[in-house]
């Protein structure tokens, strides 16, 4: 698995219909008004739909998608993600923006690489952050036929102090937010004939750690930033998700 700086836009599964938007006072002031910014939502969704959760968007889709998220952080800045009813919730993700995905993405890994996804054939990409886990998932069809998926389970915390926030950023110069968690992932695990770990289901990779900054949240998407780097071998999550992420651990019942 390998997390890298960029941006992820994910999309709510449980919830398809508009709800206020819920801000600070302070953000409220500066903020565009909700019919805005919920059209500005629309249009990032329908822009990045058709490009294979980013890696097939063209330099102007890319740049017209990055001019739309930054929009909605500059919206959303000074606002507590951890006060919005719309951080713990089961997400697809939908958009990475990543220039390249050669040899691998911010959310798949290597499974979402040039090689990857040639012989991993992606369902889906899943991101969920629940109250006391965070889970990603690829599922995916081995030469297009073999379902199977892999899976980043991890325990997450917030309220990061400065020296932490520091070394999340690693090489990257831009700061990190307090909106920013903490993940430390167990081994990845890879399940092979289903998705339940019934049949095959491998560990591969050492356990890993990972920052990821909430710049945006609403009903609908929660966009964040990724910083760092995870050792291993695949990724993210999808849309078909068969298996409960309380229910089952690392594709292990328990």
């Amino acid at each position: 698995f390998m997390y890298m700086l960029a941006t992820i836009v994910t999309c709510a599964l449980a919830t398809r219909h508009p709800l206020p938007a819920v801000r600070t006072p302070a953000a409220r002031m500066s903020s565009p008004s909700p019919s805005s910014t919920t059209d500005t939502v629309s249009k990032l969704l329908a822009l990045v739909e058709p490009t294979d959760r980013g890696i097939a968007a063209s330099d102007s889709t890319r740049a017209e998608a990055s001019s739309l998220i930054s929009a909605l952080e500059e919206s959303w800045a000074g606002t507590d993600a951890f006060a919005s009813p719309y951080l713990l919730r089961n997400t697809e993700v939908v958009y990475v923006g990543q220039s390249s995905s050669k040899g691998s993405n911010a959310a798949g890994g290597k499974y979402r690489g040039r090689i990857g996804r040639a012989l991993f054939r992606t369902d889906a990409l899943f991101q969920h952050v629940l109250d006391d886990v965070a889970v990603n998932v690829v599922q995916f069809r081995l030469l297009g036929l073999v379902p199977g998926q892999a899976i980043l389970r991890g325990a997450w915390r917030r309220d990061l102090d400065q020296p932490e926030l520091a070394s999340l950023r690693r090489n990257s110069s831009r700061p990190l937010s307090p909106n920013t968690i903490a993940v430390a992932f167990e081994a990845p695990r890879v399940s092979l004939f289903g998705r339940e770990g019934r049949f095959v289901n491998l560990q591969l990779g050492p356990p890993s750690s990972v920052g990821l900054d909430v710049t945006y949240l609403d009903e609908r998407v929660r966009i964040c930033r990724g910083d760092g780097r995870l050792r291993g071998a695949v990724p993210n999550q999808t849309r078909h998700l068969k298996s409960n992420p309380r229910k089952y651990r690392c594709g292990q019942r328990r």
